[in-house]
């Protein structure tokens, strides 16, 4: 197994999936073909093989269909029984309510994950 990369640009996230569990999502996810930009991530989900996973996420935006592939994500990690702890550390922007409630969503819907929520300087353009 070998660790994943994309780099983002600005429609698709910085992608970093690292053998040793650090995982990372970052930027603003508007992918046209969510299903087709998360196949390789999924895939990456069930295959590792490790104790402990920590994911970063910090998305300053990420449309419908990004929202249900992060899910699946997200519950591919959690079907993998060799990931004993997952982490989730989500990032939104100050004043982001609904960044930080879509984090709040996923974490009710995943019992098993350690979400902690930290809150950044809103980015200037």
């Amino acid at each position: 197994m070998e660790d994943l990369f994309i780099k983002g640009t600005e429609s698709v996230p910085m992608v970093s999936f690292k053998t040793n569990g650090e995982i990372k999502l970052e930027g603003r996810a508007l992918v046209e073909d969510a299903f087709k930009f998360f196949q390789p991530l999924i895939t990456w989900a069930k295959e590792f093989k490790g104790d402990e996973l920590n994911i970063e996420i910090n998305l300053e935006y990420f449309n419908t269909s990004v929202s249900k592939q992060l899910l699946d994500l997200f519950r591919t990690f959690d079907g993998n029984p060799n990931n004993r702890v997952i982490n989730v550390k989500w990032l939104y922007e100050e004043g982001d309510d609904e960044m930080q409630e879509s984090g709040e969503i996923y974490e009710d819907l995943l019992p098993r994950f350690n979400f902690t929520y930290e809150q950044i300087a809103e980015k200037v353009e």
